[in-house]
């Protein structure tokens, strides 16, 4: 064999081992990334890339879609696709998106680094879904108040919150600190020149997702419990048991009844013969009428929305509402001219 011969075998030997080694090694992802859009809304299109291993096939799937985005590969390792959301689609600003890409029996997958969502619309949306906080508890502990004696702070209320306290008498800001979840501590010790005073008073601010509470005490005052007060004083407010979703029959007008009489009496005068046929006449009517009037009550089902609501009296009451509140199972809300709304 001549050392030309010889060379193209090797060469070919080895394109084969390395298309053997590709097809054994897991694929690797690189990049993906998506166009990002300023809403959500159905009939928004996300634009989605990818950049990994060639010759596979890539897949996006998002949490709040039943559909999986079928990439296409544009150039070697450069996949690209888009979905537009549909009505039924229940994709969210912070809905997870998955790619996977797979090459023979073997496949990888990665999460989305970015937001579905631009910057700005991004932090609106955050907002919007952040509940406001709540404090249930704001207590202090102090002995002497002079130079070098130290104030201890408790705020208990929503977890994951920023916590901070200003106190009349000084210029500080006390930065209180979650010791643990829903808890924040902190401990501020009094310098020489401040004027502290035991009416001096203590301001803590939870703030998150860009909303405050704010909640004020005397340092001399008893621990106070803010929420606990408001909702023992709203004799209407309590927390949702249930939400039950009830089918109800529309009621039956006369549309139905005389359609369906009339196509009874047409049909009892064609079977009927004589008297028989005045009597079939008049059967077929109150047949069709009774008919036509169960026809319409089942194709005027409607829906209704009864809500059970435990009140902080210990009382339970069920509220029916013709449209979905929108409430979820314990849910803090009241009870306002009939309807339940929320409490938050």
């Amino acid at each position: 064999m001549s050392i030309r011969h010889t060379f193209m075998a090797l060469l070919l030997g080895l394109a084969a081992f390395a298309g053997v080694a590709q097809a054994q090694t897991t694929p690797v992802i690189r990049t993906f990334t998506v166009q990002q859009v300023s809403e959500l809304a159905p009939g928004t299109e996300l634009v989605f890339k990818l950049n990994g291993t060639p010759a596979g096939t890539a897949t996006v799937t998002l949490d709040g879609s039943v559909h999986a985005v079928t990439l296409s590969e544009t150039s070697a390792g450069n996949y690209t696709g888009a979905y537009t959301l549909g009505i039924r689609d229940q994709v969210k600003f912070n809905s997870v998106v998955r790619a996977t890409l797979r090459v023979a029996d073997k496949e990888t997958q990665t999460v989305l680094g970015q937001t579905l969502l631009t910057a700005s619309a991004h932090k609106a949306a955050l907002a919007a879904a952040t509940p406001t906080p709540v404090i249930d508890y704001f207590g202090t502990q102090s002995g002497t108040l002079s130079g070098g004696h130290e104030i201890t702070f408790t705020v208990k209320g929503t977890p994951g919150a920023q916590a901070q306290l200003t106190l009349g008498g000084t210029d500080a800001r006390i930065a209180l600190a979650e010791s643990r979840p829903g808890e924040y501590t902190g401990a501020y010790t009094i310098r020489s020149r401040d004027r502290i005073q035991e009416s001096s008073v203590a301001t803590t601010t939870l703030t998150l997702g860009g909303k405050t509470v704010k909640v004020s005490k005397a340092l001399s005052a008893k621990a106070v419990q803010p929420t606990l007060a408001a909702r023992q004083s709203c004799d209407a407010c309590g927390v949702v048991q249930s939400v039950v979703v009830v089918e109800v029959k529309g009621e039956p007008g006369y549309v139905g009844a005389i359609a369906g009489g009339v196509a009874g009496a047409v049909l009892g005068n064609q079977i009927g013969k004589g008297d028989g046929r005045t009597a079939a006449r008049i059967l077929g009517a109150v047949g069709g009428a009774y008919a036509g009037r169960e026809i319409e009550k089942n194709i005027n089902k409607d829906k209704r929305y009864d809500v059970t609501v435990r009140l902080h009296s210990g009382t339970v009451q069920t509220v029916q509402h013709a449209e979905d509140p929108g409430l979820k199972n314990g849910q803090q809300v009241k009870i306002v001219d009939g309807k339940v709304v929320a409490n938050d």
